[in-house]
């Protein structure tokens, strides 16, 4: 049988073998590169990575981006084996399983690609190379003014372009806004089954990528104070090592989505996308763990199953909401404690000042 298969691949011609194997998806031509010579060596051929990459990920098709991903002969194979699958928190210990980190983390090593889709049209594409900071962390002078920068700003935030309701109004169908599908009453349904969102971060210097997003909403909530204002939830659970000092030892990278749907005209358009991490205690990371916990997050290991990379998000808000419960009892213990102390206090008064009351009496 392998004999008559490979006969027959012998009789089609490189050229037709390419094309096949161009209308592939990035996992079935990664199989096919394992059953012979002749396909692994089509497969190696950087155009069909970068075919792929362009339709996953509009954004790897923008100018800006080439330089990013092309430096490398294997650029957008490595570029699409690291970002397609999701990041997994399957690690039982983390201080063991990541590389040696390097003592100097610059921001401007990082390259963000953000792509937002909804119902296989692309909503957004961008791309952010470097994370604008004024100084880098780690080095041995005065870095309080890039401290406060990082901490006071979010280094993670692309907004698109608005689109101005004359444009609305002409029914324009144009890049950043869509026709939305469904009822008016379901929207939130529709949002959650409807958009994807990718969030891929690059690190330029050893062309390491990894996807810190869900695909898929995680939680959609809808702003009532607003005018069809909506907040999507995506992200990842990021293991990281005991020397960073979480709780849990584990980091929530949380990609907060904003888009507003225009209600007399049903069309749907991306606002904002920004990110930010946190710990188990539902603190906010920021600074030089930061950048750790992101460079650390491009070494985790990867999974296609969406339900257990969900799974994982879920035991992660389980234990951020026991460590609010128990911090609220701890509060509420410390108030009965303040309280009835005061009673005492009271009592002790009282029965100290009334003697004397009444003899003055």
């Amino acid at each position: 049988m392998m004999e008559h298969l490979k006969c027959d691949l012998k009789c089609l011609s490189r050229d037709i073998l390419a094309d096949i194997m161009a209308r592939l998806d990035g996992s079935t031509l990664a199989s096919a590169a394992c059953t012979c010579s002749d396909l692994r060596g089509i497969a190696r051929n950087q155009r069909l990575w970068k075919q792929l990459c362009n339709s996953t990920w509009p954004s790897t098709a923008l100018d800006e981006a080439q330089h990013l991903i092309s430096s490398s002969t294997d650029g957008f194979r490595r570029f699409y084996a690291d970002s397609y699958p999701l990041i997994s928190n399957d690690h039982k210990d983390a201080n063991n399983y990541f590389p040696i980190q390097p003592t100097l983390i610059s921001p401007s090593n990082f390259a963000l690609f953000i792509d937002v889709y909804y119902r296989e049209k692309c909503i957004t594409a961008s791309v952010l190379d470097g994370i604008p900071m004024e100084t880098d962390f780690g080095q041995d002078d005065d870095t309080t003014t890039g401290l406060m920068s990082w901490v006071l700003n979010c280094p993670f935030k692309v907004v698109p372009s608005d689109i101005n309701d004359e444009d609305i109004e002409d029914g324009d169908d144009g890049h950043d806004f869509i026709s939305l599908v469904g009822k008016a009453d379901d929207r939130c349904n529709e949002l959650k089954e409807g958009i994807r969102l990718s969030w891929v971060l690059l690190d330029k210097k050893r062309g390491k990528a990894g996807n810190l997003s869900s695909w898929k909403p995680l939680s959609v909530k809808k702003i009532w104070a607003s005018n069809g204002d909506y907040i999507l939830h995506f992200g990842c659970i990021i293991p990281v090592q005991e020397r960073l000092q979480l709780p849990h030892n584990l980091a929530k990278c949380l990609i907060v989505a904003r888009c507003n749907i225009e209600e007399k005209h049903g069309y749907l358009r991306s606002k904002e996308v920004s990110m930010h991490i946190e710990d188990t205690s539902g603190a906010y990371v920021n600074g030089g763990k930061s950048l750790i916990i992101l460079n650390q997050a491009l070494y985790c290991s990867r999974s296609n199953n969406r339900h257990a990379v969900k799974k994982g998000y879920i035991q992660f808000e389980g234990r951020k909401q026991e460590i609010i419960r128990k911090k609220k009892l701890e509060e509420t213990m410390a108030d009965w404690l303040c309280i009835s102390f005061e009673v005492v206090i009271l009592l002790i008064l009282g029965y100290r000042i009334l003697p004397i009351y009444y003899m003055v009496q």
